[in-house]
């Protein structure tokens, strides 16, 4: 039957473009709450973009090192840095590679400062920063500031962080079951075996007595890197940009700059293990050989790699 002009205007009045009818309701409003929720964010800074930005700034915040001195003191502010990353043909003295604090993905949007969900990397370093420097502080539970450390000697690293409660660097053996001491993201191995991880602690941590960190697990000291001077080296000062080896005191392994490269938030960085690396002679490897640097340094000092 054909159509009266009265009931096309009448259909064509239920249909025009500003009616919305159905699941167009819905996905109107549903569009209108993302923009308020999205400048509600915005505002309060919750925008993933904006926790980012925070992040960066927080991370790469610049820092004063220790004035450069001939020994390294309790107190003093320093970067750990390998002398040399061995990976292939590639130059590597131009990275300034050091000791890092890295944060993970999920955590961004929980906070954007150092805490203790974040790892550890050897990541390259433009300059020092809240994300690669360490205070150095007594092993012992003493206020030793402005005294020269020595070889032997337990001490601990200090994050950037909050001063109230200092976050500090550990790392412990596997436990019975086998599981790793310190839960980590990013792995490593030395013949098929995992390498023990490193982690971050509040310092408030291991004053409550059902805390499963023992303290000591926080304590490293320094070898001199040449096995047949240790023993004479024993007690000496430890001198400032100078190949050495640094050793957990609880699992006497030795912290090592593996060359397995893996993607960060902040870019590229390689990992960092609690391994002994040894040649056939005995002598530790590039991976065990540090220095801990107060500024002045120049990389490619010589070592056997």
């Amino acid at each position: 039957m054909p159509c009266r002009v009265g009931d096309i205007d009448s259909i064509s009045s239920r249909f025009q473009p500003s009616v919305r009818i159905g699941n167009w309701v819905e996905e109107n409003c549903l569009e209108e709450d993302k923009i308020v929720n999205f400048k509600r964010q915005r505002d309060r800074g919750e925008l993933l973009v904006e926790k980012a930005r925070t992040l960066y700034d927080n991370f790469h915040k610049e820092i004063v090192l220790a004035a450069p001195k001939q020994t390294i003191i309790f107190g003093a502010i320093v970067q750990l840095m390998p002398i040399y990353m061995n990976i292939g043909d590639m130059e590597t003295s131009d990275l300034n590679a050091a000791l890092s604090v890295v944060i993970n993905e999920k955590v961004v949007r929980k906070s954007q400062s150092v805490n203790e969900d974040c790892e550890l990397t050897v990541a390259p370093s433009k300059k020092p920063c809240v994300r690669n420097s360490f205070k150095i502080i007594s092993g012992d539970g003493r206020d030793r500031t402005g005294e020269n450390i020595k070889y032997g000697q337990r001490f601990q690293l200090q994050c950037m962080a909050s001063e109230s409660d200092p976050i500090v660097v550990y790392s412990g053996p596997k436990g019975q079951n086998l599981q790793q001491g310190v839960k980590a993201t990013y792995l490593s191995h030395k013949h098929g075996e995992l390498n023990l991880n490193l982690g971050l602690a509040h310092r408030s941590r291991f004053s409550c007595p059902d805390n499963d960190i023992p303290l000591a697990y926080t304590n490293w000291f320094c070898r001199h890197v040449d096995p047949k001077q240790r023993f004479e080296s024993e007690g000496e000062d430890i001198p400032s940009n100078t190949p050495l080896v640094i050793v957990h005191a609880t699992t006497n392994r030795n912290l090592a700059a593996e060359n397995v490269l893996i993607q960060t938030l902040f870019g590229p960085e390689f990992l960092v293990s609690v391994q002994n690396y040894r040649n056939i002679y005995k002598h530790e490897i590039w991976k065990n050989v540090w220095m801990i640097s107060n500024g002045h340094h120049g990389h490619g000092s010589s070592t056997s790699h």
